[in-house]
C-alpha cells in the first residue's frame, strides 16, 4: 500500500463511523401493530421511527416467526415520555418479544435497556431481527436482535466494533439472552490511525454463526467463524472458527470477540 493510500485510509477511519452493517431487507411494523404494542407499554402516539428518530419510538423491526403464521418477532427502542434527551445521550427502553400477528399482544418478551454514549447512538435503522434456524434443543428455537449503532465514536481509535448480536430463547412468558457478540470488529496491527507517518495497518472481521452438531448441557454448541481481511481489502486473508459451549445457563462469550487476531487463534 502506498502512501497516499495510506494517509487515505488513516482519515477514513478518523472521520468516519464504525460500520460494516450489510444491506438487510426491511423490517417494518404495521401501524396497527405499534399502536397495540405503544397501549401495552403505557405509551401513545407511536408512529413508524423517521430518520432523525426524534419521536418517542427510536427503532423498530417486525418480522413474521417462520414457524408459526400466527406469530410475529418484534424489537423496539423507544423513551419515557418525559425523556427529552438529545440523540447519543438517551437511555431508550428495548423490547424483544414474540406477540400474536393479528392482535399485537405480546406472548413472550424481554425487558432492558440501550444506553446511549459516544459508542452507541440509535437511529431508525437501528434495528433488526434474524430468525435463522437457530434450533438448539428439540423444541427450542432462538431468534436474534442486531442492534447497529450510528455513532461516531473515539476520533482515532485503536480497535471498533458494531452490530451486536443477542440470541434469546423462550422461558416461560419471557425471553432470555443466552449469546452475544459483535458481528464486525476491527482491530490496529500496526502503527496509530489518523497519525500519516505511522505506516498504519489494520485488520477487520466479519463473524458469522452456525449451529454445530455437537451439544453441551442440552443445548446445541455454537460455531463462530470470522472471516478476516486486511484493512478495507476485499480479499479474505484468513477465516478462522472457534466453538462456543453452553454452560447450562449460556453461552460464555466475549462480546468482543479476539479469537480472530493474530496472536489468539485456537
Amino acid at each position: 500500500m502506498d502512501r497516499f493510500k495510506r494517509i487515505f485510509l488513516a482519515l477514513a477511519l478518523c472521520l468516519l463511523p464504525f460500520s460494516y452493517s450489510e444491506a438487510r431487507q426491511a423490517q417494518p411494523c404495521e401501524d396497527a401493530m405499534l399502536q397495540s404494542l405503544s397501549a401495552q407499554l403505557g405509551q401513545r402516539g407511536w408512529s413508524s421511527p423517521s430518520e432523525n428518530a426524534q419521536g418517542p419510538l427510536v427503532a423498530a423491526a417486525c418480522k413474521p416467526w417462520p414457524d408459526d403464521p400466527n406469530l410475529s418477532v418484534v424489537t423496539l427502542a423507544y423513551r419515557d415520555a418525559k425523556d427529552s434527551s438529545s440523540p447519543g445521550d438517551r437511555n431508550l427502553n428495548w423490547l424483544v418479544a414474540k406477540v400474536d400477528t393479528h392482535s399485537g399482544q405480546l406472548r413472550e418478551r424481554y425487558d432492558d435497556y440501550l444506553g446511549e454514549d459516544s459508542a452507541l447512538e440509535l437511529d431508525a435503522g437501528s434495528l433488526w431481527l434474524d430468525t435463522a434456524r437457530y434450533r438448539l434443543a428439540p423444541g427450542v428455537r432462538a431468534f436474534g436482535v442486531v442492534v447497529s449503532s450510528v455513532a461516531r465514536g473515539a476520533s482515532c481509535p485503536d480497535a471498533s466494533s458494531n452490530d451486536l448480536l443477542t440470541l434469546v430463547v423462550p422461558e416461560g412468558a419471557k425471553l432470555r439472552p443466552v449469546f452475544s457478540t459483535y458481528l464486525h470488529a476491527w482491530t490496529t496491527v500496526k502503527g496509530t490511525s489518523c497519525v500519516m507517518d505511522s505506516d498504519f495497518q489494520s485488520e477487520q472481521a466479519d463473524l458469522t454463526l452456525a449451529i454445530a452438531p455437537t451439544r453441551s448441557h442440552g443445548y446445541a454448541d455454537l460455531l463462530v467463524s470470522a472471516r478476516v481481511r486486511a484493512g478495507q481489502d476485499e480479499n479474505v486473508l484468513r477465516t478462522v472458527s472457534t466453538t462456543v459451549r453452553y454452560d447450562g445457563n449460556q453461552y460464555p462469550f466475549k462480546q468482543y470477540a479476539t479469537f480472530w487476531k493474530r496472536e489468539e487463534q485456537p
